[in-house]
């Protein structure tokens, strides 16, 4: 269950104090001028009909993908599917997302925040980021054959990456994107070889052989039809809370996910800044090993593993391995009677 729930948060992702990056504060027009490009790039992900084929490269793993993509007036579909490799595919039905893998499927209903969905999930209200993050235009690029803006978005502190995007100078879609480490270095990279943007994208365009989409909010039909799928719900009242987080992170979902035999319960907490996400994940031992113990890394993903009260806690985001290590230190088990 674990692993399965890693692999999907992979598709859709310490001390008590770091110094500051130090990079420096933009002219404030030079900062509301890369703005007004992150809205352009907003409004363009939400709004346009479009469909591309892009590369993804994360570490070592280097994958095509193509992605689908309209807005009517019941509300946004996209459908994300790789190109090689094993079969996989992520769909989105306004704000509930599906992700199917090879004899598995997993929905995750929407959170309270609106976010971009793809392919940097980027807050509607840009004000949200900039306690934490610094704006600015780069240059000038071109990409697949298009003349782009290139923006920055730099944290402010060592708890995050940054980004560096291209974007469209005719209508502001990002073609090509690049999370940052510590030291300025792509940790993981996309960027579109085609992309046509069109005044209608056809229903058939999302017809998948894995899963019969609805234009209500994501209601999943299992790819076994003799298994379900691991069902979620989300969390009012848990036992399980974090502690001390980095400025600017909060809880922002809750859910507990349960197999079909009703083993095996896994909880899951995501915290967020409005850009960088970080998941927990949350089960019991049983008699089984831990999954992970210590830190870990694929790509620009950091994972850290530890056990506390018998139960595995994985925290996973890409963020610096400081970031998972303090969350996954934060994270305790209290009884009812010492909740606040």
């Amino acid at each position: 269950m674990k692993q399965k729930l890693l692999l999907c948060a992979t598709l859709a992702l310490a001390a008590n104090s770091l110094s500051p990056i130090g990079w420096a504060q933009s002219p404030p027009s030079a900062a509301e001028e890369a703005r007004h490009w992150l809205e352009r790039m907003i409004q363009a992900t939400q709004t346009l009909n479009y469909e591309g084929t892009f590369v993804y490269i994360q570490g070592p793993h280097v994958e095509s993908m193509r992605i689908i993509h309209s807005s009517t007036a019941s509300g946004e579909r996209q459908r994300l599917f790789s190109l090689n490799g094993p079969p996989r595919e992520v769909v989105m039905v306004n704000n509930s997302i599906v992700c199917l893998l090879p004899q598995q499927q997993a929905t995750f209903p929407g959170g309270d925040y609106q976010n971009s969905p793809f392919p940097v999930s980027i807050p509607r209200e840009l004000g949200r980021l900039e306690n934490y993050y610094i704006f600015e235009i780069l240059g000038q690029d071109r990409i697949a054959g298009l003349e782009t803006r290139v923006i920055a978005i730099k944290p402010r502190d060592a708890w995050r990456f940054g980004y560096r995007l291209w974007l469209d100078e005719q209508n502001g879609m990002v073609l090509r994107s690049a999370l940052l480490n510590e030291q300025g270095q792509p940790v993981e990279q996309l960027m579109f070889t085609d992309l046509q943007v069109k005044p209608h994208i056809d229903e058939s365009a999302f017809q998948s052989s894995a899963l019969a989409l609805n234009t209500a909010p994501a209601s999943a039909n299992p790819i076994n039809p003799n298994a379900s799928p691991p069902a979620g719900e989300p969390i009012k009242e848990s036992t399980w809370q974090a502690g001390s987080l980095p400025e600017g992170f909060v809880k922002v979902l809750h859910n507990r996910f349960t197999e079909a035999s009703g083993q095996h319960p896994t909880e899951h907490l995501v915290f967020s800044d409005s850009l960088a996400t970080i998941s927990v994940f949350l089960e019991k031992l049983e008699d089984d090993p831990p999954l992970l113990q210590g830190e870990s890394r694929f790509g620009s993903m950091n994972a850290f593993g530890t056990v506390v009260a018998g139960h595995q806690v994985l925290v996973v985001g890409e963020v610096p391995a400081a970031t998972v290590q303090r969350i996954a230190a934060s994270i305790q088990q209290v009884s009812k009677g010492d909740k606040p």
